[in-house]
């Protein structure tokens, strides 16, 4: 059988078992708040929209262990399988149910990515004060005013959280009180929004945050172009654009751009550095800044 053939077997295989596994759980979990089995449309779609999620992030989580040197091909496998299942060949609609598809893709895939990170970057960092949080859970520490940021700080995040400018923030636990300290950009694709992404990058770091970028397909990362925009050092890209790059699809590190493996120990080790750093030192924490 053919790598491509026995990635998309696997991908159809997990994909389907987690989708119909979540599925059914959530549907016997809300039949006890129910007084009888039929949903409303919008239950029906909250509950195949989390099944989506899962059936996404599980697939790549499980797929990235057995396909370590096929990332994109494991990626877009992961696509068609939704694509066929969200489409379905029997509808005479199947043309505006493959757009469809398509839209739901793009939504679920990239927010399944933020998902997967936040979750194995916090297994990474179980015996550490850091932890990643979603956007929303940022949110809802600003709300409460449970961040022990000072008000600059703190208006500053405000800012990245009503227009969206980052997927993960990092934060810590110190003395009984929460810092926010790092933010994350989660990328499919190293090509995704990439300019505007460098320079939303830029500006965490001249705010004196971290501020590093997970990719899944950075094949990208392998041209000078990109190696530049990331490591700077050249007249179009004279500073680096982040403090580190971390790539899952195993291109030839350099500089600030770093292979990321499934057990998150680089980022643990990094985010334990940017964390010090910050603390003891902020005004020293530029752009300039890197991890040994």
């Amino acid at each position: 059988m053919k790598k491509e053939d026995e990635i998309y077997e696997y991908s159809k295989k997990h994909y389907t078992e987690v989708y119909d596994k979540v599925c059914k759980q959530l549907k016997e979990k809300a039949t006890g708040k129910t007084a009888n089995c039929r949903f409303p449309a919008s239950k029906q779609k909250e509950i195949e929209n989390s099944a989506q999620l899962e059936a996404i992030k599980c697939t790549m989580i499980e797929g990235r262990k057995l396909f370590p040197n096929d990332i994109p091909l494991l990626w877009n496998s992961i696509y068609r399988v939704h694509l066929f299942r969200k489409s379905g060949i029997s509808d005479i609609t199947v043309l505006n149910n493959a757009i469809a598809a398509a839209q739901s893709w793009k939504a679920s895939s990239g927010h399944a990515f933020e998902y997967m990170t936040k979750e194995l970057a916090n297994l990474a960092l179980y015996d550490t004060p850091i932890k990643f949080l979603l956007q929303k859970d940022l949110s809802t520490l600003l709300k409460a005013g449970e961040l022990a940021n000072d008000p600059r700080d703190i208006a500053w995040l405000e800012k990245q959280v009503e227009v969206d400018n980052f997927d993960l923030f990092v934060v810590a636990e110190k003395d009984d009180e929460t810092y926010c300290f790092g933010c994350v950009q989660c990328k499919t694709s190293i090509r995704d929004r990439v300019s505007r992404d460098r320079e939303l990058s830029s500006e965490a770091m001249r705010a004196f945050f971290w501020s590093i970028s997970l990719v899944l397909d950075g094949t990208q990362l392998k041209t000078p172009k990109y190696i530049a925009m990331v490591n700077g050092g050249q007249a179009t890209f004279r500073d680096n654009g982040w403090h580190g790059m971390y790539d899952l699809s195993n291109t030839i590190p350099g500089g600030r751009i770093y292979t990321l493996d499934m057990d998150f120990a680089i980022i643990k080790n990094h985010a334990l550095q940017a964390y010090k750093a910050w603390s003891e030192q902020r005004q020293w924490f530029t752009n300039n800044w890197i991890a040994d």
